[in-house]
């Protein structure tokens, strides 16, 4: 008889323990795959879980001590995570009461072109483009290609007491996977108000891909600027190579104009000879220089003094990019020390 009882016992443990591992298998990463490339600050991550097979999900970015949780309450659970420059780790763990069931580390790579060393991505790093895919498991809650309401679709912020579900079905295919996106003080146009193809191409290869250079699109509502940029003797750079993304963000930014970086760090990432914030009149009689920024622009009250203070950032018809449209270096010294002057 004690013999039979430890049998059975053996049995159950058995069987509890195969059932544990069907559930951990069960649970799965959906997207990314492990070494993405990615342009923006966000990872979208999909993630299996089936029912009674997690009771909650953390999410470790970097090392971060405080994780992101999620309650595991759908089948497929899809959430956004902050990323750095660089190479992110992104560790997931799903948890059934105090036990781990599933544990998994992928890294991304977010790039960028103002930043030297954030340009190329480590080897075995490589561009997803999702959209090129059929992933039949998201279409049973996302609506997978452009409908009627994508060529003018509602702002999903304006109605905010329309039933969720009425307003995902006049607003936005994009907007259940990226509402993210415009979560920042400064949103551009298109993206605020969702018409996403104004600007993203659902027949281009890679799908929903944009033109390039980005001014054969920027330049199809930013007529002034093309007008007044057109006719400058000199530009800036990105202008010249019609990059308006190296310094412009085309979703949403903590800056204004949608700038990447606030405008003097963003300035120095290229030009980092100046970084020091006094390289007008340095090495001159005036030994202390002239400072860049960390000080009221004299001009633009208001404002803080910075590059743009004295240097148009996009075109001039005057060596240096002077801003004004000042002839000397005279003249545009005059703009803000007027009184000295005289």
């Amino acid at each position: 008889m004690p013999v039979r009882i430890i049998l059975y016992s053996i049995v159950l443990f058995l069987a509890s323990f195969q059932n544990a591992e069907a559930d951990h298998e069960k649970i799965a990463l959906q997207y990314p795959p492990d070494g993405t490339v990615v342009e923006y600050n966000i990872a979208e991550i999909s993630l299996k879980v089936p029912a009674g097979s997690a009771d909650a999900i953390k999410v470790y970015v970097n090392d971060n001590e405080d994780p992101l949780t999620i309650i595991s309450d759908l089948e497929y659970k899809c959430f956004s995570v902050p990323l750095k420059l660089g190479v992110n780790k992104i560790n997931i763990i799903a948890l059934k009461g105090d036990y781990q069931v599933f544990n998994t580390i992928i890294k991304v790579f977010r790039r960028s072109d103002i930043v030297g060393a954030y340009i190329n991505p480590p080897a075995g790093f490589k561009k997803d483009s999702f959209h090129m895919n059929e992933w039949p498991q998201c279409s049973k809650c996302h609506i997978m290609s452009p409908t009627e309401y994508d060529k003018k679709p509602l702002n999903p912020s304006t109605f905010k007491d329309l039933d969720k579900k009425a307003l995902l079905s006049v607003t936005s295919t994009c907007y259940t996977c990226h509402n993210k996106i415009t979560s920042s003080t400064y949103v551009h146009g298109p993206a605020a108000v969702w018409s996403c193809l104004s600007c993203h191409d659902p027949k281009s290869a890679p799908k929903y891909s944009v033109k390039k250079p980005d001014t054969e699109l920027c330049f199809s509502c930013h007529t002034d600027q093309k007008n007044e940029w057109s006719g400058k003797k000199y530009t800036h750079g990105p202008v010249t190579l019609g990059k308006c993304t190296i310094c412009h963000s085309p979703h949403a930014s903590e800056n204004p104009f949608n700038l990447v970086k606030p405008a003097w760090n963003l300035c120095v990432n290229c030009h980092a000879e100046k970084a020091t914030g006094t390289h007008v009149l340095g090495g001159s009689m005036f030994t202390e220089g002239h400072p860049t920024h960390n000080r009221p622009d004299p001009v633009r009250i208001g404002k803080e003094l910075t590059c743009a203070s004295c240097h148009n950032p996009h075109a001039s018809n005057y060596p240096h990019l002077w801003a004004f449209e000042v002839e000397t270096i005279f003249e545009l010294c005059q703009k803000c020390h007027k009184k000295k002057m005289n």
